[in-house]
This record gives structure tokens, sequence and C-alpha cells, in this order.
């Protein structure tokens, strides 16, 4: 027992002698008016320094954590047209999905931040040698910014052209591993101008069991067969069927036939499979060209200026660090992430709602994309009034 009280006193000494040193520095500015506090003052330098420091160190590991996350999730959806020599693709993703991951990562790191240097009591310390609160800001609201602009340079330009290297390699090896693509009893739409059902799929052998097939197009046509295969040529894919019938109806006539064996080429579209949207692709130049012509959709319009929105969403994110970040000393710990967590939960539903309503012209496309950002600075601004009227009360009360 001895021996715990013993080390129990010496790890207090420890940190009573690092908060005196810390004290000992800030002790020329407790008595500073507003004049000299403007002024370069190297004791506050140390402490955005030190605050810069910590805040770094926090957002790489939560960046490295959900980028883990982000590539397990790319790698269950194109994990079946890539292996472990597809080293570039997989580096190619690490671009788009930044625009997820740099939000995240700001919002959890600036909470867990504050709530460390609430908790341990390290901001009272400052103030109480005479340094603001204010001046831990500059870091958060600089991280903020780089952040931002990074994030707009990935939405408008550097995740587009790595999009279209991602489709452009993916299609290139996905006849090679078409096989991938078929599901069993299912209606498959990935061939272009035809609906396939496959009842099973014999991928060692590469061969299929009762396949049938619907065209679409000027002529409607139904196919049956009781065997098939699939092979990749330098032609294209190749899809050939043994026994079995073709039921073909054009307007002018209806036509029967069976046969022995029939070869057809597919064309294959593998946006849909992948999850690539055609404005994924598309840099901001491009999608401005396509709103100035005859493609002019909302949904175009909302995507242009989401890719200025969205970006937008990290200054936010560093407000609302700020406002819940920095906490009472014996407040509950951890509630940093669950205040980040409701917050971009919360950013998630207003998106998707103004989506909606994007789609369904109910709403501007314009107003839309911004929507988001309105309401969160509009509830900032509310809680930040809130919070000044209360401080104003406490105060008329202690001096009566």
């Amino acid at each position: 027992m001895r021996i715990r009280s013993c080390l129990h006193i010496g790890i207090i000494e420890s940190r009573a002698y690092s908060l005196l040193s810390l004290l000992s520095i800030l002790a020329n500015t407790k008595n500073m008016d507003k004049q000299e506090y403007s002024e370069y003052n190297p004791a506050v330098m140390i402490i955005q320094r030190y605050v810069l420091n910590h805040l770094l160190k926090l957002f790489l590991g939560a960046s490295l954590v959900l980028y883990g996350v982000m590539l397990i999730v790319e790698l269950v959806q194109i994990g079946q047209l890539v292996s472990g020599n597809d080293l570039d693709i997989f580096i190619l993703a690490l671009i788009p999905t930044a625009v997820f991951v740099l939000p995240m990562a700001l919002i959890f790191s600036i909470l867990m931040a504050l709530e460390k240097l609430s908790v341990e009591s390290e901001i009272i310390a400052m103030q109480a040698c005479g340094i603001r609160r204010s001046s831990i800001y500059g870091p958060i609201l600089g991280l903020s910014f780089v952040c931002m602009f990074l994030h707009v340079g990935i939405s408008t330009y550097l995740g587009p052209l790595s999009m279209q290297k991602i489709q452009s390699k993916l299609i290139q090896k996905a006849p090679e591993k078409v096989y991938a693509f078929l599901t069993e009893r299912e209606f498959i739409n990935t061939f272009k101008g035809i609906t396939l059902y496959i009842e099973s799929v014999n991928r060692k052998a590469k061969r299929l069991t009762n396949v049938f097939i619907e065209t679409k197009g000027k002529t409607h046509s139904v196919i049956a067969a009781e065997k098939g295969t699939i092979d990749v040529r330098p032609s294209g894919i190749l899809m050939r069927l043994v026994d079995g019938s073709l039921y073909m109806e054009s307007k002018k006539s209806l036509r029967y036939i069976t046969f022995g064996e029939y070869d057809f080429f597919l064309e294959a579209d593998f946006r849909r499979k992948l999850n690539i949207r055609s404005a994924d692709t598309l840099t901001q130049t491009q999608l401005l060209e396509k709103i100035r012509g005859k493609e002019r959709t909302p949904k175009l319009v909302k995507e242009y200026y989401t890719r200025f929105a969205f970006p937008f969403l990290n200054v936010i994110l560093g407000l609302v660090g700020l406002q819940f970040g920095i906490q009472k000393p014996r407040s509950p710990r951890h509630t940093g992430i669950v205040v980040g967590i409701a917050t971009i939960l919360c950013y998630y539903l207003i998106f998707l709602m103004a989506d909606r309503l994007v789609k369904g012209e109910v709403l501007n496309p314009t107003l839309g994309a911004w929507i988001p950002d309105i309401f969160f600075l509009f509830l900032l601004g509310a809680f930040w009034a809130f919070k000044r009227l209360r401080q104003r009360k406490g105060a008329v009360r202690l001096r009566a």
C-alpha cells in the first residue's frame, strides 16, 4: 500500500510540476492590457502550436481509421473485378473518398482535442494565466479552411479525373471477369439492350443452365436455352446458347425458331454495377458545359453547386466544434463523439431531403445545394445568441 501511495503521489507531483512550468511560461501574460495582448506574444504562440500539434495527430489518426472503413466498402463493391496486383485502382479510389473522410475526420479531431483540454483543466489554466480562450480558435479555424480548400479541389477536379481513370480501368477488366456479374435466379440488366435470367451458373466450368433472354428495341424477342457459355474474345463478349428456341415479334410478323446453337455478342454497361454516376466523371468545366447546353437538368445544376456547398461544411463543422467542444472539467467523457455523429447524421438527412425536393422539381436546385449549410449557420447563430444572452443575465445577477 505504501508503494502504491508513493507512486500515486509521484504522478501527482509530476503533473503539478508540468502545470507549474506552464504557469511560469504564461505568468507574463496575466497582467497584459488589450494593446499588449494584440501584439506578438510568445506564450500565445506556444499555446497555439501545442493545440495544433495535438489537433493534427488526432486528425491524421481519424483519417486513417475512416480511410480503412472506406476501403473496405470499396473492396466489397469492386473486389470481384480487381486483385492484389491492381494497387493503382485502390490508390485512385482514395482521392474521391476524401470528400467524405475530410469533414468527418475534422469534426472528430476538433471535438476530441477540445474535450481533452477541457477535462484535464488545461483551458482553465490558460485562462487563469491571462490567455484568452479565442487564442486556441486560430489553429482550429485554420485547419477547417485548409480542409475546405482541399475539398473544393477534390470535388471539382481531382475527384472526377480519378473516377474517369477508375472507370476506364474497371471496364477494361470487366469482360475478363464477366462471370462475376452473373447472379443466379435474378434479372440482370448489366448488358445493354437485354434482360438476362440464369437459373444456375458454374463459374469453374464456365457454363450456364436454363438461360432466358429478353431483347429490347425495334423487334421484341424472347430466347430460351437449356445451356450456354460466355467467352471473351478480341471482338467482344460472345454468348453461345445450346438447344433452345427463339420467339421474335415485330409490327408485321411473328416468328418462332428452334436452334441447336445460337451465337450473339453482348455489349456490357458496368456503370450501374459499379455504382458510377455519369456526373461523377465530369470535371466542373465539363459539368458547366452540359448545364449551358441542351442537357441541362435540375440534377446536374444541383450537382454543380453541391461541389461548392459541400466543402463549406468543413468551416461549419469547425464552428460546431468550437461551440460544443469546450466543456466543464467534470462533464461526461466522449460526448464530443456523440455530438460529431449527430451533426453528420443531421446534415446528411437534410441533404437527402433537399435532394428529393429538387428531383421532384419542388425546390430550386441552387437553393437545394446550399440549404444544409444555411440551416446549420442559422442554428449556430441562434445557439450563439442564446449563449450570449444567458451570459449577460448571469453577469447582471452577479452585479446585483
